[in-house]
């Protein structure tokens, strides 16, 4: 079960990403068009909307230097952001407890991005996952009922036609014929009157038919209705059929994103304009008024058009009759063909737009606040001790003894304070009034208060919310059940022990690890990491390179710079598959892949996270230098 919440919750991750770019698009087409208003043909336009058709259905595409994307380089990242916006309890992680390599953090929406509630194996459901959940359940639901809605439709529609006798004025069959002659169209086409329609519409691609409402015949004479032939015989001519399916589909997957139904919208009635011109290239100029009054006709006297899913109606709404009527009037039979210039502009607006940004294009985001954090230890015994989180209010005075007001699971579950300034388990440390992050360089305030006879801590929680997006911060309410703090139990309320693992093994060489790789990404699993596209949403990751010699020897070398302005390294070993720190006792498996074209390795990061909490470890991705 779970792992089917987990698939429609990653396919839905990757709809609304591809929805948002997709959503991109039709506000810069609007543009453009809004920018050569008039001077754009007829064909040109309607083209401009398969570019965003092509980007939705798909989700990846090549990367060029030349992608517009290039200038919108957060536009991928929006998701991650949005979809980080709720508890976001992800705290720092760790590192190896040494002087040269002491930490690497985690904030708010870098880990427990899209794909990744948090980084404690026995967490497995928290805000983030089910959020994600919540909202792939309502897409469901919604493709779920329209689908419904369609296909019924179309159902209750195909039965009716099938009952419905054929057209048997000879004058009207004779027309369409001619018609059919003229554009050059061998298939068969049936001709149906019917009350399901109020225009004339075409149905079906395989078997097409051309409905007509009932009384057709006391609306527009038989000249006329040439001019709806030609119509509806253009739209089997371009293949419009299987253009609004695609459409409709498009429309069903995205029904939550307003820009992208306005897109493909607009497209239909650029499809109309297209089909207007194309059954215009088959009548004599004077003859263009006609076929604008037989539009005009059409409104006026069958009512209110009803678009039926499935079908290519000659009118589809009055608001569109109008621009459509004016483009009837300056219709030119020359201007309907594609020009060299407009066929090399549509060309280079679809390298642009059908292509995805660079590797490099993608930036870390970075944190809008930072603390001062070097303060002196003052020792504040009150505060020494195992305390355990009761709530998370958004303000102190918000906290009720016998009321909870976070409804959820809280992602902290305790915290011990230690005499030397320290919190078992966790990144932080403490002084008098503060509770310091070294890491994401945050400083919480907490404060302490005796309520009814107990003793409550108000701890001031800055996470990626705070960090990353500048949100006012939250407070844990956390309860003192003993003076004595626990050693051994994380900030989950889990008993850990310090792990290690075997390191004692032979030297086996690997040739294709040799050589220095760079970091690009740090991912919960190695199935999350999409190149280009950036999981780690920090600042600098802490391990800028590893470089491997052929004697099993290995230099990391860290991204911050020390107090003498040289970048910390470490030495470690390696053999076949592992790299192995001797001081701490691991020993973290590699994986090296081919991805588009670059060798990418997958190095297993196992730091205090791993051997004093007990988590699963996460991966960096490095990519090989040339």
């Amino acid at each position: 079960m779970y792992e089917l919440i987990g698939f429609f919750s990653d396919l839905f991750k990757m709809i609304f990403q591809v929805s948002i770019i997709a959503g991109t698009l039709v506000l810069l087409i609007l543009m453009l068009r809004k920018l050569f208003k008039g001077k754009l043909g007829v064909k040109f336009q309607y083209a401009l909307w398969f570019i965003v058709v092509l980007r939705l259905i798909m989700p990846t595409l090549p990367r060029s230097s030349f992608s517009i994307f290039n200038l919108m380089t957060r536009i991928r990242e929006l998701p991650y952001l949005l979809f980080a916006m709720g508890k976001n309890e992800v705290g720092s992680i760790v590192a190896y407890s040494t002087d040269t390599l002491s930490y690497i953090y985690n904030q708010g929406a870098v880990l427990g991005n899209l794909t990744s509630p948090n980084l404690s194996s026995s967490n497995p459901a928290s805000f983030n996952w089910s959020f994600v959940a919540t909202l792939a359940f309502i897409w469901l639901l919604g493709i779920f009922i329209i689908s419904l809605y369609i296909v019924l439709v179309n159902i209750k529609l195909r039965s009716r036609i099938k009952k419905q006798p054929k057209f048997c004025n000879k004058e009207v069959i004779s027309m369409l014929e001619q018609c059919k002659q003229q554009m050059k169209i061998d298939k068969h086409i049936s001709l149906i009157e019917t009350g399901e329609i109020r225009t004339p519409a075409l149905f079906g691609y395989i078997e097409p038919v051309i409905l007509l409402p009932e009384n057709t015949l006391d609306v527009l004479s038989v000249d006329k209705l040439r001019y709806v032939f030609l119509h509806e015989l253009s739209h089997l001519k371009r293949k419009d059929i299987i253009t609004n399916w695609i459409i409709s589909i498009l429309k069903i997957i995205h029904w939550f994103n307003p820009i992208v139904q306005y897109g493909l919208k607009k497209m239909c009635e650029d499809m109309e304009i297209c089909c207007d011109s194309l059954a215009l290239s088959y009548t004599k100029d004077e003859e263009v008024k006609e076929y604008g009054f037989t539009i005009i006709s059409l409104i006026e006297r069958l009512s209110k058009p009803a678009q039926v899913p499935g079908t290519a109606p000659m009118v589809n709404n009055k608001s569109e009759v109008k621009r459509r009527i004016i483009m009837i009037k300056l219709f030119n039979k020359k201007t309907y063909k594609f020009s060299a210039f407009a066929l090399a502009a549509l060309l280079i607006l679809g390298c642009t737009a059908l292509t995805d940004a660079k590797e490099s294009a993608f930036k870390k985001s970075k944190a809008v606040h930072v603390d001062k954090i070097d303060y002196p230890f003052v020792k504040d015994p009150q505060l020494i001790g195992r305390w355990q989180s009761l709530d998370l209010v958004p303000n102190i005075e918000d906290f009720k003894v016998d009321t909870k007001f976070f409804k959820d699971n809280l992602y902290v579950k305790e915290l011990n304070f230690t005499g030397e300034g320290k919190v078992s388990k966790t990144v932080f440390t403490w002084t008098k009034d503060h509770i310091l992050n070294p890491v994401d360089k945050t400083d919480s305030k907490y404060l302490i208060k005796d309520i009814n006879g107990s003793t409550y801590m108000f701890f001031e929680w800055k996470n990626g919310d705070y960090t990353l997006r500048g949100i006012k911060p939250r407070y844990y309410v956390l309860k003192k059940i003993s003076s004595t703090p626990s050693l051994t139990t994380n900030m989950f309320g889990e008993e850990v022990k310090t792990r290690t693992d075997k390191i004692d093994y032979p030297f086996v060489n690997d040739s294709q690890v040799i050589g220095k790789w760079e970091s690009v990404d740090f991912v919960q699993k190695i199935e999350n990491f999409k190149p280009g596209l950036q999981n780690w949403k920090g600042e600098d990751l802490f391990i800028a390179n590893l470089t491997f010699n052929e004697k099993g020897d290995l230099v990391m070398e860290g991204s911050t710079i020390n107090e003498s302005g040289k970048t910390a390294s470490i030495r470690l070993f390696w053999t076949q598959g592992l790299i192995i720190n001797k001081e701490v006792k691991t020993a973290s498996k590699y994986i090296i892949k081919d991805i588009k074209g670059e060798r990418y390795m997958f190095f297993e990061w196992k730091n205090g996270d791993y051997i004093e909490r007990g988590a699963t470890p996460c991966y960096y991705v490095l990519k090989q230098v040339k």
